[in-house]
Formats: C-alpha cells, structure tokens, sequence
C-alpha cells in the first residue's frame, strides 16, 4: 500500500471514533481528519460564539417519526426510480433510544453501493450526503463528522439521515484499473453516481418518514468536492447547501500532468531521485524564515518569493543544510509546475510554496535510497491509473506517469473528456435561483490538489455570473497553513457546515471562521487558533499572543495578486462546460 493511500485510509477510518470525541454541549466540538466530510446538528449547532461568528441556526425542524419497521425497508420496491432503480440487501437498527438508526444498504443499477443511516427517533427532516475520496470504491462512515464540521454535534444528536456511497466500483481508493474497458464505471465515477445515490437516498427517507426531507445537504473534500461541485451544475435540484472542500476541479490535468510532473522532475538515473529527504528541512526553514508571519504561517504564497541561493551548496560541497544546483533546479521546477513545449502551463497552478514539508511521501522518497516508484511517492500512484485508465473513459492509453508528453499534442490527447471529468461550469444561475448555496475552501499550501483551481473557479463564476449576483450564493474561503484536506504539519478543525446551515435556513452570509491547528487527529490540543475571512479577504497581526485568533483582524489581501491563474485549459472554465455521457450497446456517445 502506498503512502498516501495508507495516510487516506488511516484518516477514514478515525471517524468511526468520532462519536466518542463528540460532546453535546455548547464547547468546542472535537472532530477527526479525513478526507471525507462532515456532519450538522439541527437546533444546536455550532460552537463559541468566539469561536465562529455564525450563531446557530434558529428554524429547528419538527421532529418526525419513522411510519414503519426498519426490516420492512428491505421490502421496499425502489425500481420505478428514474435513472437509478435500487434495491436494499438490508435494513437493521443500529443502536438504541436517542442514538439509534436504521442501517440500510444496497445498490444503484447493480454497480453502486450505498449505505443510508436514518434516525429511529430524533431526526428533524435534514438530509446530508457524505462524497468520497480518491478514486473513491469504498463506503466511508456516512455520519461521520469531520475536521471541516468540528463545531457541530451531530453523532450525538442524531438527527439527520446521512449517506454515501463507493461511487460505482469496489477497489482500493488509489486504483483506477476497474475503469478500463468499463466506460459505464468510469462516467458514473465522473459524475453520474452521486446523483443516483441522492436520488435513491431521499427516495428510501421518503419511504422511512413518510416525508422527504426539508433541507438537502452535502459535504465533500478532494474528490469529494469535485463530486459536490458536479451536483451544483448539473443537478441543482438536489441539494440546498453545498460545502465542498479542496476540490480536485481540473481531475484530468491534476491527475496526469500535475502529479506526473513532480515525480519525472525529481527522477534522476536508475530512478533515483534528485531532490532528496535529507535536504527537506533545509528548504522548509529558508520558506518559513522568508515568507511566514508571526505566527509562523504563510498567508498567500504568491507574494512569497525565496531566494534558494541562500541554501545552495558552494562548489565541490553536498551536506543536508544544503541543496546542490540540481536540487534546486528540481525545487524551482516543482514550483513552477508542468508546462509544455511552449512553456504554458499545463494545470491549474503552480505548486504553492508553503507545503514542502509534505514533499516527502509524495514526491520525494521518505527514506534515503528509495527509488521514485509508486511504492515511494504518492504523485506516481496519481498519474498511473487515471491516464491510462480513466481520462478516456475506460479505453486504455498505455500512458502513465514515466510516459507523459509534456506536450500541447500530450495535454489535448488526455483532455478530450475534460468536459465529463471536471467540473468547471461557472453558470450556477439554476441552483441560484432555486436559493442554493454553495461554499468552497482550499488550504493555500495544498501539494495534492493545487488551490489555484478553486481560486480560478470562484473568479470564472464571478466573471459569467456578476460579481454581486454569486456572493449572494457563492463563497469561498483560502485557509493559510494547511495542506489537503486538514492535513498539514498540524490537522486543523474549523466548522464549516454552521456557516452553511445559517446561510441556508436563516440567511445569514458565511463570516468569520475560526481554524484550530490542533496536535493530531487524535490529540486534540489547540496548539494555535487563526481567523479565515471569505476571499479576497486575509487577516493581518493585530498585537498579543500570535497563537490566539483575536490577535487578528480581517484585512484585504495583498496589492497586485491576481485572482487567475493562466494556463492551457482556463478556456473550459465557462457557461455550459459540462457534457455528458451514455453507454448504448456497449457504444460511448457523449454530448
């Protein structure tokens, strides 16, 4: 198992402990690092007025009443579904008195799995749906809470029914082979899964309460949020909120070319990597000494500029408080990220300058003498199988990551399906107009999915939509020091899904938001707190102690920063990007 994917599993899996790290009162809620998602609390959501700026919503839901057994749920006929004809292989009650739900699993169209927990006694008509990481193909906790909802309770209260499902394939999350010869797997993958999953899920809650469900909800980070952005454009109907996190938005460049650029850069004879892990530190301390704040965190890597010949060796010498003029031939290309022959960028943004003490595991070997294979760094696993396998829809290319061309011809191959993968289609006026809200957050030093992405993809919404028309449903937060999805030299926890429940069900625009840098997943010791702002808001030191959040206030981001970040595939971010796929006679057409 690589290291990446056991880092993806291991944060999983920490969910299930979740509901013992909950607690039901108004201090702050402990949560779990992962990759996937979230969770909510009806009447009580919501931590520290200190904590966030948001209070808690207010529309507390009636409480409704399963109208039949859970074991009867397995007799139920879910066939007549449009599009996504179901049926349940079980239904068990899991837990007793207020903790208690009806555990229902089953399948969409014979390949998706879905697990649907719903509440016995305490559910109040809210729904939330859970999206997957990776490449997905497993059922992660549909209730579990994650770092990015840490202010609400809702293990303990218990009164949503969640979901989610392994998006159409069973495999390891890092494994894209069961995509090839299988355009069927690979288009609901892309998109089509999760709306089946919605559909089904709301149908048997339906069933359940004898009601569907008042509010629709969904949380997602990395592909997850690539999912959850999928839901907004192409069905808006759906959901009411949507929050979605470190959205892998580019999957077909991200996957190829952004990833199989770190690791040819860094591959040296034989394999052996140029860049190596005992130079790491070296680099890591001339980025903070140069560019973090008091605090120690870098607010906006595009005016962070080091000077790496402060750290190159002199002439005929090599020790690890030093790079060699290759090395840091190998740092500056990393840096800049892939380009073509032409020297256009070939993904959405350069590899953000802040996050090079997760170089190791990812694109350096975390041990000397390693070799730059999958079994060594993550980013080869993440430009094997999706360009062989998955970018054209389950038809082979052969290419991987030691094949790539870092061509114009390379980068127009992989993308022809570009449009069914990523979802870059900034009209969202459909699920505007039906009151939908939707916040997007990315950790500024992201090494996984770069935060460019989802910083072009607010801009492109705003340029086709109006500027004043999308923060009335659109918001985006940029959090400094963290990598992806939480993770970082220290997990964070902050409460998104609060922000979004207010914004939904009482109108109140998404404000203030408070990080915690914690110890670990399972520690959690707030080692440091600081204040997030909606873009293209920053924070700036306003005096005391420099781990504390009110030490800062809200200030505007630095002067002449650009909000796009130019490269060979921003033309698809526009209205109507999307298409779409079928499968007839074992014949692909797509439109």
């Amino acid at each position: 198992m690589n290291i990446l994917e056991d880092l993806i599993r291991k944060l999983l899996l920490s969910i299930q402990s979740t509901r013992e790290l909950c607690r039901t009162n108004r201090t702050r809620a402990l949560g779990v690092l992962t990759i996937v998602a979230l969770g909510t609390v009806v009447s009580a959501c919501g931590g520290h007025d200190s904590d966030n700026n948001t209070s808690a919503p207010q529309n507390a839901f009636a409480v409704a009443k399963p109208v039949m057994a859970c074991a009867d749920l397995a007799k139920a006929n879910l066939s007549s579904i449009e599009g996504a004809p179901a049926s349940i292989t079980s239904a068990t009650v899991v837990g007793s008195g207020d903790a208690s739900y009806c555990d229902v699993k089953g399948t969409v169209t014979t390949t998706t799995n879905f697990e649907v927990r719903l509440p016995m006694q305490t559910y109040t008509q809210r729904f939330l749906m859970v999206g997957c990481g990776g490449y997905c193909g497993f059922i992660s906790a549909p209730s579990g809470v994650a770092s990015q909802s840490s202010g609400c309770v809702p293990l303990n209260s218990n009164q949503m029914v969640t979901a989610a499902s392994d998006l159409g394939h069973q495999a390891s999350l890092s494994s894209g082979a069961w995509a090839n010869g299988n355009p069927t797997a690979a288009i609901d993958f892309a998109y089509a899964s999760m709306h089946k999953t919605t559909l089904v899920s709301k149908a048997i809650a339906q069933t359940f309460y004898g009601k569907t469900p008042t509010k629709s909800y969904y949380q997602g980070c990395s592909d997850g949020g690539r999912e959850g952005l999928h839901e907004a454009q192409r069905y808006p109907e759906d959901y009411d909120g949507i929050v979605v996190g470190a959205p892998v938005i580019d999957e077909v460049p991200t996957n190829s070319f952004y990833h199989g650029w770190n690791v040819r850069v860094n591959t040296g004879p034989n394999n052996a990597p140029i860049l190596t892990v005992d130079k790491i530190p070296a680099l890591v301390n001339l980025v903070q000494a140069t560019c973090a704040d008091k605090g120690g965190l870098i607010q906006d890597p595009r005016v962070c500029k080091p000077d790496l010949t402060k750290i190159q060796c002199a002439s005929g010498t090599d020790t690890a408080q030093c790079l060699t003029a290759a090395q840091i031939d190998v740092v500056q290309k990393i840096w800049n990220g892939p380009v073509d022959e032409n020297g256009n960028h070939l993904s959405a943004g350069d590899m953000p300058i802040g996050g090079e003490a997760n170089w190791p595991g990812t694109m350096v070997p975390k041990t000397l003498g390693s070799l730059m294979i999958p079994a060594n760094v993550g980013d080869a696993v993440w430009s094997s199988d999706f360009p062989n396998y998955m970018a054209l829809l389950g038809t082979p290319t052969g290419i991987t990551y030691t094949n790539l061309q870092f061509t114009t011809t390379g980068f127009t191959q992989l993308m022809q399906y570009g449009r069914v993968w990523d979802p870059t289609n900034t009209d969202l006026s459909k699920f505007a107009a039906r009151g939908g809200k939707l916040i997007v957050w990315h950790g500024w030093s992201d090494t996984g999915a770069s935060p460019y992405m989802s910083l072009n993809y607010w801009t492109q919404v705003r340029n086709t939509m109006g500027a004043d028309a999308a923060s009335k449903f659109m918001t985006l937060y940029m959090i400094p020091g963290v990598y992806h999805c939480n993770s970082g030299p220290n997990t964070t926890k902050e409460d998104f899904l609060t922000q979004m429940l207010s914004w939904v069900e009482n109108g109140t625009t998404p404000g203030q938001v408070n990080v915690n840098f914690v110890a670990s997943s399972t520690d959690s010791t707030v080692l440091k707190s600081r204040p997030v702002f909606p873009y293209p808001s920053t924070v700036a030191y306003n005096g005391g102690d420099v781990n504390s959040a009110s030490s800062y206030n809200r200030a505007d981001v630095p002067a002449g920063v650009s909000d796009t970040f130019q490269w060979l595939g921003l033309s698809s971010y526009k209205a109507g990007a999307n298409q779409s796929c079928s499968v007839t006679n074992g014949s692909l057409t797509c439109q």
